[in-house]
């Protein structure tokens, strides 16, 4: 059998693990089940080196200090326009196979006006489980918490509440936002915000649902050096404005004492796609660098001065594995799946922390969360905590709060978001993420308990 044969077939175990350490909190579940396999597809990175195909992450070492229209549109009888999507290939634990899954979610603008199964009434209850509704469910978006929400998908599907379909295709933020608007699918993945020039004309009633938190991290490819590097504010905006071209660069040295840099170009890699994990790297950089501020600034798509271009985190992943010299900005997962190193970044407070759990989780601390369930929203990177990992982020699910008219997709929705913020939060740390601080998902339950259909509300479940 060969070396990649082998390591295919334990990334995939690794997944039924994650699997089943999930399913093992939900006392309703029998036992687990393996993730539907995906089939294979090829990354393609935008005019960067051919890529080395890689598989998705799946569970990963614990870390130890780590809207739309105003009104719904009309429904269509039973024509349907395919809304297509890719659900990104990720990252490795040995990096030698790309596993994506190709989805093709068949909505319309009434993807949640048309009846289906019996509805079943929204009853509160201190020992709350999902209603045993039967609906089909899309979604796209954000490539960031992708490796999670199949795992949640998978379980959830399999074990909890069989009668429910869900996909959700990783098409990147941008992307999920205008299928969200356009009303291609029942809900949105975001790594940012709609723009709020868009949430007036567009999407007056969209909720960022916030669901888990990430950290973005460079991801480096050096031939020979597995030792975590350090970089500082000026040196990660000096590689991407393109004034660090060099691995031996002395402002890099300084940071790397005993790491022998060999004379060998940096290679940055970017994001070709719009991006909610661009939108949080830009964002930091706007923050720590004037210079970046003033020529790039910050967004989900911007003009990179220096580097090349891959489509996704798997992507980017995918070109600095195969790239020596390369680095990129990734998701912490994607990283720790393809067996790279965590690097340190400098903090606002002067120190150099790790994209580990507890230091994602810290850049939360003392943020004012809003009362208003529509302003969720909300910016973390370069937190003055003196233990936070500077470019950490909130990932959202983009829900409708009024203008969803279908009974029971509506209510098979909210039951299984619910369950994201419960049960579901076990499964993070195990996939590089880290889960809800108390005050955040306390409030993206209440939020959610403000969807309505006709004015009534989808979910009475226990915040708690």
């Amino acid at each position: 059998m060969s070396i990649v044969t082998r390591k295919i077939r334990a990334t995939m175990l690794s997944l039924a693990i994650a699997s089943a350490l999930l399913l093992s909190a939900c006392s309703s579940a029998p036992a687990a089940v393996e993730p539907t396999a995906v089939p294979e597809v090829a990354v393609e990175a935008t005019a960067a080196p051919e890529a080395t195909a890689i598989p998705e992450p799946t569970a990963v070492p614990e870390a130890t200090a780590t809207t739309e229209p105003t009104k719904a549109p009309e429904a269509t009888a039973t024509t349907a326009a395919e809304a297509t999507a890719t659900v990104e290939a990720t990252a490795t634990m040995a990096a030698t196979a790309t596993l994506a899954a190709t989805q093709a979610a068949t909505a319309t603008k009434a993807v949640m006006t048309a009846p289906t199964a019996t509805t079943a009434p929204a009853v509160a209850s201190t020992e709350w489980e999902p209603r045993q509704l039967t609906a089909k469910l899309t979604g796209s978006g954000a490539s960031f918490p992708n490796p999670l929400y199949q795992v949640w998908i998978s379980v959830y599907t399999k074990n909890v509440v069989p009668g429910v379909q869900l996909s959700y295709s990783s098409v990147g933020s941008g992307q999920g936002q205008k299928d969200f608007i356009a009303y291609l699918t029942d809900f949105g993945g975001s790594d940012s915000a709609i723009k709020s020039s868009d949430v007036e004309s567009k999407a007056p009633d969209a909720i960022h649902l916030p669901m888990v938190m990430g950290g973005v991290m460079p991801m480096v490819n050096i031939a020979g050096i597995k030792t975590p590097l350090k970089f500082t504010p000026e040196t990660l905006a000096g590689i991407y404005l393109g004034a660090i071209t060099n691995w031996n660069d002395p402002r890099l040295a300084k940071d790397n004492e005993g790491v022998a840099f060999p004379d060998l170009a940096i290679t940055p890699v970017y994001r070709s796609d719009s991006s909610g994990t661009t939108s949080i790297w830009t964002d930091y950089l706007s923050k720590v660098s004037t210079d970046w501020k003033a020529k790039v600034g910050s967004g989900s798509a911007v003009s990179f001065p220096a580097g090349i271009g891959a489509s996704g985190n798997a992507g980017v992943s995918a070109t600095v594995l195969n790239t020596n010299g390369a680095v990129g900005y990734v998701e912490v997962g994607y990283a720790l799946a393809a067996g790279f190193p965590l690097p340190f970044v400098k903090n606002a407070s002067g120190n150099f922390v790790k994209p580990e759990t507890n230091n994602v989780s810290a850049a939360a601390n003392g943020m004012n969360i809003s009362s208003n369930p529509q302003r969720l929203a909300a910016s973390i990177t370069n937190s003055a905590a003196p233990d936070a990992y500077p470019i950490a982020a909130f990932t959202y699910i983009l829900v409708r709060q009024s203008t969803y008219t279908d009974v029971n997709k509506a209510q098979a929705l909210a039951d299984f978001l619910y369950w994201g913020l419960t049960t579901g939060q076990g499964a993070t740390v195990r996939l590089g993420y880290a889960p809800l601080p108390e005050g955040m998902r306390i409030a993206a339950m209440k939020a959610l308990k403000t969807v309505t259909v006709n004015g009534a509300p989808v979910i009475d479940a226990p915040v708690k």
